[in-house]
């Protein structure tokens, strides 16, 4: 696979749903268990799950909190961000060849059910 084959950024996952306070809260908590444990980090929303390889022990963190003034009130938006790399030869040495993106490319580091063709609207 040649280094041009990596340029496109593929969307592996994009839901938005409304849930419970507690919900949230326990999904959050399981892929924070998941980050700390070092173990590969599954992202489970609905009847949709991408499982990714985890981050090494130092990974890129952004937190944004954002308040917009609408008609009914104030809506805050708080967005929690994690970046990492994911070494290309590993990747693809533990990929089982199952998972390819739509264009037929793989998409290393990814694994699960639908990983490379979740569209949810």
């Amino acid at each position: 696979m040649s280094e041009d084959d990596y340029d496109d950024e593929v969307e592996l996952l994009d839901i938005e749903l409304e849930r419970s306070r507690s919900d949230v809260a326990a999904s959050l908590r399981a892929i924070a268990d998941e980050l700390e444990a070092g173990d590969s980090l599954t992202i489970a929303v609905g009847d949709e799950n991408v499982t990714v390889e985890p981050p090494g022990e130092t990974l890129e963190y952004e937190v944004e909190l954002e308040r917009e003034p609408t008609d009914e009130g104030d809506e805050i938006e708080l967005e929690l961000e994690l970046e990492w790399i994911v070494d290309r030869s590993d990747a693809e040495t533990a990929d089982d060849g199952s998972d390819e993106s739509e264009d037929g490319d793989d998409a290393p580091g990814v694994h699960g059910e639908d990983a490379d063709n979740i569209s949810v609207e």
